[in-house]
Formats: structure tokens, C-alpha cells, sequence
């Protein structure tokens, strides 16, 4: 299995009270207290895993939008319906 190393930084978030890991030394952060930094190894996943979860989540993504842009479609729709009805009296156009 293949590893990385990166070096990462602790902070303490002093508006919210949390701490917080970051790969940046967050200089200029106000709300941000430096408590450590130190080096982290990870085990890196294969490509096939990467690429399987990278395509599952641009996946779910997909679903989202096309209900999202189905709901403005109906929405549209309605609107036309509506639009119609209130244009027919009944009477040959």
C-alpha cells in the first residue's frame, strides 16, 4: 500500500471554541491560534477506489441537479397552465 506524508498544523478556533487540522499554517486567520504542527502519514487508496468514489459522488451530484431543474420544469409548466386557463372563455380563438 502506498503512503504520504504531509505536514499538518492544530489550531484552535478561538471564536468557537474547537480545534481543527490544517495542511496550511493559516497565517493571517484571526480566529485561528496555532497549537502544533507535526507530520501525518496516510494510506493512500488505489486509483481504481479513487476513481469509483469520485464517480459515485459526480453521480449523486448528477441526480440532484436534474430533480432540481425537474421541479423548475413543472414549475414552468404550472405557470403556462395556468396562463392558458386564464386565456380560455370558452369561446373559438
Amino acid at each position: 500500500m502506498k503512503t504520504k506524508q504531509v505536514e499538518v498544523f492544530l489550531f484552535n478556533n478561538i471564536k468557537h471554541g474547537y480545534e481543527t487540522v490544517c495542511c496550511s499554517d493559516m497565517k493571517g486567520c484571526e480566529d485561528y491560534v496555532l497549537l502544533g504542527s507535526g507530520m501525518a502519514t496516510f494510506n493512500m487508496l488505489s486509483v481504481v477506489d479513487v476513481n469509483r468514489e469520485q464517480i459515485d459522488a459526480l453521480n449523486a451530484r448528477k441526480k440532484e441537479i436534474q430533480a432540481q431543474r425537474q421541479i423548475e420544469i413543472e414549475s414552468i409548466d404550472d405557470r403556462i397552465q395556468s396562463l392558458l386557463a386564464i386565456g380560455h372563455d370558452g369561446e373559438e380563438v
